[in-house]
């Protein structure tokens, strides 16, 4: 069955990329831009499905989550200062949502952005070689990178506006690292850190077309 399998089990495509957003940044406070932003929706919108989430206890707002836990974050300290500065209501994920775990798991494993939509996206950019998912596309945010393309004849503005595309599929911003066949080829040779901290490391390879990752 095509298409997102969250958005037809929430009911719309908007609600589906906010919980998204929330999922995969769940320790950085999100503003209504910036979920907005993130997911690839308007603001009324994200400020809709901000209030849905927030009234099932998915979300909190950060002041009432300072509250609870008794510590302000890192992201919730703020200098004084003379000037007066507008507060923004921002909101976290809520670490005791009783079901914070399964809802994980299940946008993780089961509902993930489809790797046919990365290549869809990355097909314009240059001659590809080699795609490789990690990171956020893994569950997994402690990989220095989330997407590893290698392709000769790249067109960095075009690589740019394809990753912006994917970021709203995917709640968050990409990061990516780019390398030319031989250059790529080469860190294989010497077992270059970065790319072992990928391949090491529970990864997808989406493409391949020389067979250098067999």
């Amino acid at each position: 069955m095509g298409g997102d399998f969250l958005e037809k089990l929430v009911g719309t495509h908007a609600r589906a990329r906010v919980i998204r957003v929330f999922i995969f940044n769940q320790v950085e406070p999100m503003t209504i831009a910036k979920v907005a932003k993130r997911a690839g929706v308007s603001a009324k919108a994200a400020k809709r499905e901000i209030k849905g989430l927030e009234g099932w206890g998915v979300i909190l707002k950060e002041s009432t989550a300072r509250s609870q836990t008794g510590k302000s974050s890192k992201h919730a300290r703020r200098k004084k200062s003379k000037r007066t500065v507008p507060h923004e209501d921002a909101w976290c994920t809520n670490p005791e949502f009783k079901h914070l775990r399964a809802l994980s798991s299940f946008i993780h494993e089961v509902s993930p952005i489809r790797y046919d939509n990365i290549l869809n996206a990355l097909k314009n950019t240059g001659r590809l070689s080699v795609v490789v998912a990690s990171g956020c596309f893994m569950g997994d945010d402690t990989r220095p990178v989330d997407l590893i393309v290698v392709a000769d004849n790249l067109n960095e503005d075009r690589l740019l506006q394809a990753i912006k595309s994917l970021e709203p599929l995917s709640g968050r911003e990409i990061r990516y690292s780019v390398f030319g066949a031989p250059e790529f080829s080469y860190r294989l040779t010497i077992q270059d850190r970065l790319i072992r901290d990928i391949l090491d490391y529970p990864h997808m390879v989406l493409l391949d077309r020389a067979g250098v990752l067999k």
